[in-house]
């Protein structure tokens, strides 16, 4: 009897069970984008936190509304404190597991132990997705954020929907919050892609350096281009060269770049890149055929003098005014090297000008096109 009360027992907590704390869609507040600038009123609200959440009655086919997102700004103590602030003039709570985005004022970038505060509050909290990608705005984040972007709206978010994969060009390296935090460790020094606003709209493209959690240079898309194909990440570019007179457009499909870096009196860093492409336009001409064997070849020449000056400058650059190893030469020391590493590793600033860097470089047109 005993038995058959036991069974009837577990049985009925099956149909009386529900989903007590269950919050229903609408009724919850996706945060997508987050933007964080330095208040210069100073006080305890040292950020202006600024939030960005899709609307979701204006997404799917059966919309009722027709503005796409929500812009919310706020000058607070910290960015989960700002959900506290919203929470008065909001119905929904705030969830984080959306956030995708994370845009850094350019104030804020000079100020190294609130950069720390932020990237430390959002690496500890469970909830959000350390995949998030981070870019430095050379302005203001609200205002970014807040701008009449007028394009498509998707469900990602179109500052995110540019960041992700970014395999079209190599104008801007795409940083995640781990990847960031990955750098500091390893060598004190990252790149993350720079977003500014141009006739309201946004564009993405160089760089910022930081240093030691703290804004060091800006780079433009050339010297983004040249720092990505240092790293191996370049994927697919296209790169436009002059040639006796004329304008030839060359599309890099497979490139790869290797390093070795070998310590006897001094440090001496060797890259190797190999580069492959089609011509994506070029004036044909009597002197100038494609299809002459030997100005194939002076094309490449062509192309390989661009790219290794356009490599060379950024490389001097990077030793002599940045002192940014952001070309992984420490990070190779510390990884094959570890006993040497840990000799230099605290002079490490003023060592790097000084490695003897050279540049080996191999460019091959695959392909010239269908026409004759």
């Amino acid at each position: 009897m005993k038995n058959k009360i036991l069974i009837l027992s577990i049985i009925s907590l099956i149909f009386i069970s529900s989903c007590w704390d269950k919050v229903e869609i609408e009724q919850r507040t996706f945060v997508s984008d987050l933007g964080v600038d330095l208040n210069e009123k100073g006080g305890m609200n040292r950020y202006i936190i600024t939030y960005q959440y899709p609307n979701i009655n204006a997404i799917g086919k059966n919309a009722t509304e027709e503005n796409k997102s929500f812009v919310i700004s706020t000058p607070c103590s910290s960015i989960f404190q700002a959900a506290r602030e919203f929470s008065t003039r909001e119905a929904f709570p705030f969830y984080y597991k959306h956030v995708k985005v994370l845009i850094l004022g350019q104030k804020l970038l000079d100020e190294e132990n609130l950069i720390r505060e932020v990237i430390d509050e959002l690496n500890r909290d469970t909830k959000i997705n350390k995949k998030l990608q981070i870019l430095a705005a050379e302005g203001m984040a609200k205002d970014i954020l807040d701008a009449n972007v007028t394009r498509k709206q998707t469900v990602d978010g179109v500052i995110y929907t540019t960041v992700k994969d970014n395999k079209s060009s190599s104008r801007f390296t795409a940083q995640t919050l781990t990847g960031l935090i990955s750098d500091f460790d390893y060598s004190r020094v990252t790149l993350i892609p720079r977003i500014t606003m141009k006739e309201n709209r946004y564009v993405i493209s160089g760089g910022c350096i930081m240093k030691d959690y703290k804004h060091l240079a800006w780079v433009d898309e050339k010297e983004n281009r040249a720092i990505s194909l240092l790293n191996n990440k370049i994927k697919n570019e296209t790169i436009d060269v002059v040639y006796k007179g004329d304008l030839i457009s060359y599309t890099v499909t497979n490139a790869k770049s290797s390093k070795k870096v070998k310590i006897d009196e001094g440090i001496k860093a060797d890259f190797s890149i190999k580069i492959e492409g089609y011509l994506q336009g070029y004036i044909i001409a009597e002197n100038k055929t494609a299809f002459d064997n030997q100005v194939l070849k002076e094309m490449e020449e062509a192309i390989k003098r661009d790219i290794k000056r356009e490599t060379e400058r950024t490389i001097k650059k990077l030793q002599e005014t940045y002192r940014a190893d952001i070309i992984g030469i420490g990070e190779h020391l510390s990884k094959f090297e570890p006993k040497e590493w840990k000799k230099i590793k605290d002079n490490w600033d003023e060592i790097f000008p000084d490695v003897e860097i050279n540049i080996m470089l191999d460019v091959k047109i695959r392909r010239t096109g269908l026409i004759k």
